[in-house]
């Protein structure tokens, strides 16, 4: 049986993607400091814990310890963060991963599916994103993430680490109960939290060159992203390489439209309030996703509504 170390395990996209992999026949073990995962998520679940930071090769390696595989996923994530304190971003979120690779080196692991994103592209009015497009992050956290792309592909001529980075687009929905997403963010759990405490929810941007004004998003269900992980773990037990794929629903919607459906799945109605843009919030981010189609057998199945009903069934409990 496969035994995946999950970094970041304890978030909410990790917590969702250990609950498929148990689903489907994996043992999982999880790295993560708990900074932002709960130890709520993961109740039911059969599976190790190890505390620790990515910044600690050495206990990286002692995590490492009989694993055949990694899912990488520990970093920091806001944008709005990133642009105010860069270097906490490259150190984390680069130096982290060079001392997760650095610790399968060391315990013979040679196969990881690495968390990376689309906002790593650059601004382009194009309808959607191949993934040879040109990049260009407008953000540190952007870059991060890019450069730690760039050495988990070099990896595989360095230590023979054989790799899949996904490319997620805006991640939605939950998996369980327990699954929700919590992050103070994302755009969808911040809408929630803001009408549960009778504020404004608030849109940044509604100037961008769109059907609307607002930004226009590809979103994808966080439990078809979990598929992703576990098909890419699968796909790598018999093709060599560093790939990437893009993860999304190759759908665009605005930001707009987004907040519509949420006043349609909560039965709340609500107008948002028009903020100033976001330093390095590109226009659009829309995927195509034929290369992970054609190479994976992978394909998204939820639709937006099915997306946001599932965030709001968890918020409510």
């Amino acid at each position: 049986m496969t035994k995946v170390l999950v970094t970041g395990g304890a978030g909410y996209i990790g917590a969702n993607i250990c609950n498929v992999l148990l689903e489907s026949g994996f043992e999982v073990r999880i790295f993560d400091d708990f900074s932002n995962g709960l130890s709520s998520r993961l109740v039911g679940m059969d599976l190790e814990i190890v505390r620790g930071d990515i910044l600690d090769r050495g206990a990286l390696v002692n995590a490492m310890v009989g694993i055949d595989s990694v899912i990488h996923l520990a970093a920091k994530k806001s944008v709005e963060e990133s642009v105010n304190d860069p270097l906490k971003y490259y150190a984390n979120n680069f130096s982290g991963t060079l001392n997760v690779l650095g610790a399968m080196a060391v315990n013979s692991v040679c196969k990881i599916v690495f968390s990376s994103t689309a906002v790593v592209y650059a601004s382009t009015n194009r309808e959607i994103l191949v993934e040879d497009d040109p990049k260009k992050p407008l953000s540190p956290y952007a870059a991060s993430k890019l450069l730690s792309e760039e050495i988990v592909a070099l990896a595989l001529q360095a230590e023979g680490i054989s790799s899949v980075s996904l490319r997620y687009f805006n991640v939605v929905g939950a998996g369980g109960p327990h699954l929700g997403d919590n992050s103070k963010d994302n755009l969808v759990p911040k809408t929630f939290r803001a009408l549960r405490v009778g504020s404004t929810p608030e849109i940044y941007g509604t100037d961008y060159q769109t059907r609307d004004g607002t930004c226009v998003r590809d979103y994808v269900h966080v439990v078809d992203l979990a598929k992703a992980h576990q098909m890419s773990l699968d796909f790598l037990e018999t093709r060599k390489g560093a790939w990437i794929f893009n993860v999304g629903s190759g759908t665009g919607y605005t930001v707009q439209e987004l907040m519509n459906q949420m006043k349609e799945s909560t039965g709340i109605y609500f107008e948002a309030k028009s903020m100033p843009r976001r330093a390095g919030d590109p226009e659009r981010l829309i995927a195509d996703v034929s290369k992970i189609k054609r190479e994976l057998g992978w394909r998204p199945t939820t639709t937006l509504k099915e997306m946001i009903d599932s965030s709001w069934n968890v918020e409510n409990k």
